[in-house]
C-alpha cells in the first residue's frame, strides 16, 4: 500500500483554505504549527497559554484566509503577524488582568472596617449570589487560604482562569456590597 502524503503549493494551499478544505487545514496545522508556536511561546514564554493561543491563531487564520492578500506578502509572513499580534494581545489582556485584580484587592483592603462591620452570615450572604465558579474562587481562596496557583492546580483551571474569576467575583461583591449599602443607608434616613 502506497503512502499518500498531500503536499501543497502555497497557492493550491490557500485556494483550498478558501473551500474550507478540512484536509488543507489538517495540512497548514501540521506543517507551520511549529514554527507559529516558537514564535508565540518567544513572546509569551509559558506553554500553556502558547498552547491556547496557537489553537486560536488557527482558528483566526481558517475564518480570515479571505483576507490574505497575496500582493502584501507571502503567506507565511501573514501568518507570523496573526500569531505575533495574537501574543500581544495576550500579554496586554494579562497586563489589565493583573492591574484589575491590584485595583479591586486594593479597594477590598482600603475599606477593611466596611468588611468589617459585615457580620461573617452577611458576607456568605454576599458571596452565595455569585455564580458557582466565582463562589468556589471566593471560598477557596479568601476562607480555604489556597494561592490561586493551589486553586488553579486544584480545580484543574489554568492560573489566568483562576485570576480573572476572582477579578470578576470581588468585583461582583463590590457591586452587591455597594447596592446593599445604598439600600441600607436609604432605609435608615
Amino acid at each position: 500500500m502506497k503512502n499518500n502524503v498531500l503536499i501543497y503549493t502555497e497557492s493550491e494551499l490557500i485556494r483550498r483554505l478558501l473551500t474550507q478544505d478540512r484536509h488543507a487545514f489538517n495540512y497548514l496545522y501540521t506543517n507551520y504549527s511549529d514554527a507559529l508556536h516558537g514564535i508565540v511561546l518567544k513572546i509569551v514564554v509559558k506553554e500553556e497559554p502558547a498552547q491556547d493561543l496557537l489553537q486560536e491563531i488557527f482558528i483566526k487564520i481558517w475564518a480570515n484566509i479571505n483576507r490574505y492578500d497575496s500582493d502584501k506578502g507571502r503567506f507565511f509572513t501573514w501568518m507570523l503577524n496573526i500569531a505575533r499580534n495574537s501574543s500581544i494581545d495576550y500579554l496586554r489582556g494579562q497586563r489589565n488582568d493583573i492591574q484589575d485584580l491590584d485595583s479591586s484587592i486594593h479597594w477590598i483592603e482600603s475599606n477593611q472596617t466596611v468588611f468589617g462591620e459585615i457580620e461573617h452570615n452577611e458576607l456568605r450572604e454576599l458571596v452565595s449570589r455569585l455564580s458557582d465558579e466565582q463562589k468556589t474562587i471566593i471560598e477557596m481562596v479568601y476562607w480555604g487560604g489556597y494561592t490561586q496557583i493551589e486553586a488553579a492546580n486544584r480545580l484543574k483551571l489554568p492560573l489566568g482562569t483562576v485570576k480573572t474569576r476572582l477579578r470578576l467575583a470581588i468585583k461582583n461583591l463590590r457591586l452587591h456590597l455597594v447596592r446593599s449599602s445604598s439600600y441600607s443607608s436609604s432605609m435608615a434616613s
